[in-house]
């Protein structure tokens, strides 16, 4: 059965893709509990009408291992990609301990710096 990890470290958000068919890749660093965690992934928050503050949820989850493992926080990471939502402003991981938020508007500033850059 799966579970939340116990801490976020790091995450980092971007998107890919042109404009007709962005896609937003969020990668995750954190701790699992023990040592020997499997099949650790993002997993996206599914919401029946976009959330207020335009930011997509993710819990950091995989399986503690069967066997006994020793306390001690083992570094895990996962990566989440799919199509860019038109309400979705940044992305929120969640883990026991904490979550952490990466907002997207550096996309839209490097965009422009790049404009300026051609002409």
């Amino acid at each position: 059965m799966s579970e939340l990890v116990r801490e976020i470290v790091e995450i980092t958000a971007f998107v890919t893709g042109d404009d007709e068919q962005e896609q937003l890749t969020v990668e995750a660093e954190g701790l699992a509990p023990t040592a020997g965690w499997t099949n650790v992934r993002l997993e996206a928050h599914i919401y029946i009408d976009a959330p207020e503050d335009g930011f997509q949820d993710f819990d950091l989850v995989g399986d503690r291992p069967s066997e006994a493992a020793a306390d001690a926080l083992a570094p895990v990471e996962a990566a989440w990609e799919g199509p860019l939502e038109d309400w979705v402003l940044g992305v929120r991981v969640h883990a026991i301990d904490n979550m952490i938020e990466d907002e997207l508007f550096e996309y839209e500033e490097e965009e422009e710096g790049e404009e300026d850059e051609a002409a």
